[in-house]
């Protein structure tokens, strides 16, 4: 069995037998700009920020996955946010962030019940932290950890925890406390199946370590533990008040607290005055529903509010054009794709033909469809997926050609077409989306007809949508590995996506489970990369659309937020501040 082994910057370390050895010293001493990526012993690479930018975890990032085998230290990857100097803080402290809102969250404020919706995030930006953070680089490094030691070999994890932080109740994160939450996610999460099924037991080793203790190894935990899953909530408070209570008053490690909650309305966040990582700058967060886009927009465009998220497209296009910032992180964050009842359990379903699905795919104009619904601010899309990390060129895909389709359909017994249905989400750019296919598809001879569905509608449609297509919108967190494991595999149950609708071929599920379980980025990239030619090629399960960052809209005031800066599920609102 092989010993794991730790990393850590600056002293010594105890290698496997005990044995000391020299630990790299390269600690926290600023980076140059243009100084070239180093790389230590243990294959990390360590690059410096961009020029000028010394980015939110400070001067040392990680290489794309966590380097199995190593342990990673908080104090030097997971450095404090950029504050202002001590005279801006003088400045500027004390006001008021208001953020507008275009919806509110599905469920409640319980982070156990979280789905990984993107208002989830957007909401838990003042109260919750998570024991992982993702950074720039696609990868995810410790926030309230101070360090990591992974063992492959013995098919655990052990997590150190970072001293001082405290709760906004004042009780203190210690190892008895995160275990506590991770059996509690394991138990109820949304997401325990798909992201934690190879958790064998969450146990203390000491007041402040813990150990993951794995059936197999699975590579995704870190990232898994950076989104909702990971989040902390005070243990204090929910055996005091019960779930119940606890679902409208969360109590967290973040830079705030709820002081009030409207439902769709609004929420109010006051200042933590026991926020562990320095004094927090703002007296108050406020978020604020628009349902009504132009009332948002006006609502920018008279100063009433600093921040808007979840902005329809135009209406973002519209407050560029006044001068307001669009910050959409490089790091994209959603993958559309149009996905079939492959499945046919009644066996009538045209979509459950292999040739009809490919001319599907053939009839649909995603350039055209990409530039006329997403206004700039997506690109079309290959596979699903973000980024170019994972991306593979070995796949063929369907180009734009009706011809193909109609001969398609001649061989699957469609000559003349037939009738069909697509469904989608009242959101975003949707219906725009939904039209453009609809009349490529009416141009081979397929009558589609559209079903625009909100609230409980649309999720229950999203599990299983019948007959015809379901347009899905998917959020991408970070690790596609993991994103693609907890959608398209066997023996998913719950709120995945097409579960009484969608094929779920052996083969794809094989290479998922080479992607979760690998131990090198490598294997995991050539796993995915397999996963999606299956996907596309084989069995053309989807057809990839789209692929883009949430846009956030601010005004110039608004300064260190982090607010679409990183990834969506990131903001730094404990050192943000409004300039007056």
């Amino acid at each position: 069995m092989g010993a794991a082994r730790e990393h850590v910057f600056g002293g010594t370390v105890a290698g496997a037998g005990g044995a000391d050895r020299a630990a790299l010293h390269w600690a926290d001493r600023p980076v140059r700009p243009g100084r070239r990526a180093l790389k230590d012993h243990a294959g990390f690479k360590l690059a410096p920020p961009a020029e000028g930018n010394p980015g939110l975890y400070g001067s040392h990032r990680l290489s794309r996955r966590l380097a199995l085998g190593s342990a990673l230290s908080a104090s030097a990857l997971a450095a404090i946010p950029a504050r202002p100097s001590a005279a801006a803080v003088a400045a500027v402290r004390g006001g008021v962030l208001n953020i507008g809102v275009s919806a509110e969250m599905n469920y409640n404020m319980l982070c156990f019940a979280m789905t990984g919706d993107p208002m989830d995030y957007i909401y838990s930006w003042p109260i919750y932290e998570s024991l992982f953070r993702p950074n720039a680089s696609g990868t995810v490094d410790p926030w309230l950890l101070d360090s990591v030691a992974t063992d492959p070999d013995g098919l655990c994890y052990v997590f150190h925890l970072r001293p001082g932080v405290v709760f906004s109740d004042g009780t203190r994160l210690d190892a008895s406390v995160v275990k506590w939450n991770l059996d509690r996610y394991l138990a109820v999460g949304s997401k325990r199946t798909e992201l934690f099924s190879s958790v064998k037991s969450v146990d203390m080793v000491d007041e402040m370590t813990l150990k993951i203790a794995l059936r197999e190894w699975s590579a995704v935990i870190p990232t898994a533990l950076s989104r909702e899953c990971g989040y902390m909530f005070s243990r204090t408070q929910y055996e005091a008040h019960g779930e119940a209570y606890c679902r409208s008053h969360p109590v967290g490690t973040g830079p705030f607290m709820l002081e009030n909650w409207e439902r769709n309305v609004g929420k109010r966040f006051v200042r933590n005055p026991l926020y562990w990582n320095g004094a927090v700058q703002l007296d108050r967060v406020v978020y604020t529903i628009y349902n009504d886009a132009l009332v948002g927009q006006a609502a920018m465009l008279s100063g009433e509010i600093d921040v808007f998220a979840g902005m329809a497209l135009t209406g973002i296009r519209g407050l560029a054009r006044h001068g307001f910032r669009v910050a959409a992180a490089a790091l994209e964050d959603h993958s559309s794709l149009l996905v079939f009842n492959s499945l046919n359990v009644r066996g009538n379903d045209p979509t459950g033909s292999l040739p009809v699905r490919q001319a599907i795919c053939h009839a649909i104009d995603t350039g055209a469809l990409v530039d006329a619904s997403y206004l700039g601010y997506a690109t079309v899309s290959s596979q699903f997926g973000i980024g170019t990390h994972y991306r593979s060129d070995a796949i063929t895909g369907y180009d734009y050609d009706p011809a193909k389709a109609r001969a398609l359909l001649a061989q699957a017994g469609y000559p003349n077409g037939f009738k069909t249905q697509i469904r989608a989400a009242a959101a975003g750019s949707n219906k725009t989306v939904l039209t453009i296919m609809q009349s490529g598809l009416a141009a081979v001879g397929i009558e589609a007809s559209l079903q625009l569905l909100t609230g409980a509608s649309a999720s229950q449609a999203l599990t299983g949508w019948g007959s015809g297509m379901w347009y899905q919108t998917s959020g991408v967190y970070v690790d596609v590995a993991m994103q693609m494991a907890a959608i398209f595999p066997q023996g998913l149950t719950g709120g995945a996506l097409g579960v009484s609708t969608m094929l779920r071929p052996a083969d794809v599920s094989m290479v998922l489970r080479r992607a979760v379980a690998s131990r090198s980025d490598a294997d995991s990239i050539g796993a995915v990369r397999e996963a999606n030619r299956l996907l596309i090629d084989k069995y053309a399960l989807y057809m990839p659309v789209a692929e883009y960052s949430t846009a956030f809209v601010l005004n110039a005031r608004v300064k260190n937020s982090g607010i679409g800066e990183i990834f969506y599920a990131v903001a730094t609102l404990a050192g943000a501040y409004v300039e007056t």
